[in-house]
């Protein structure tokens, strides 16, 4: 019995927590949810940033001023600022299926594009 006023009360703890998701939904309004397709250029874009970056790091350079050049020309490409950018990964995140469907979107865009820099060596 006392097993059991133990659960009930975290139950009733867990049950008084807000909910995430529809916190990361109500702060983003519907004209701010950057399309699927813009949004996925812009990840194959920021994940070609971030490669960038570690290879210069890999070399020794400091990246800080050169992240922040390259993610200032990402943002004014395609018009979002740096605030609406994350607000929508958060809103794409908060849906694990939506998020997950993104991200094959942003897998075979990025093979696309490396095709376009990879010659395959004939046999």
């Amino acid at each position: 019995m006392k097993n059991l006023l133990v659960v009930l009360t975290l139950l009733s703890f867990a049950a008084c927590v807000p909910d995430r998701k529809s916190e990361i939904v109500s702060t983003i309004h519907a004209d701010s949810i950057i399309p699927e397709a813009q949004m996925i250029l812009m990840l194959a874009d920021a994940h070609v940033i971030e490669a960038a970056l570690v290879i210069a790091r890999n070399r020794g350079i400091n990246t800080k001023e050169q992240g922040n050049y390259y993610y200032t020309g990402l943002f004014s490409k395609y018009g979002v600022s740096r605030e609406r950018y994350q607000q929508n990964i958060d809103f794409y995140r908060s849906n694990p299926e939506l998020f997950i469907h993104l991200y094959e979107e942003v897998n075979k865009e990025l093979i696309a594009r490396e095709k376009n820099f990879v010659k395959e060596i004939p046999n």
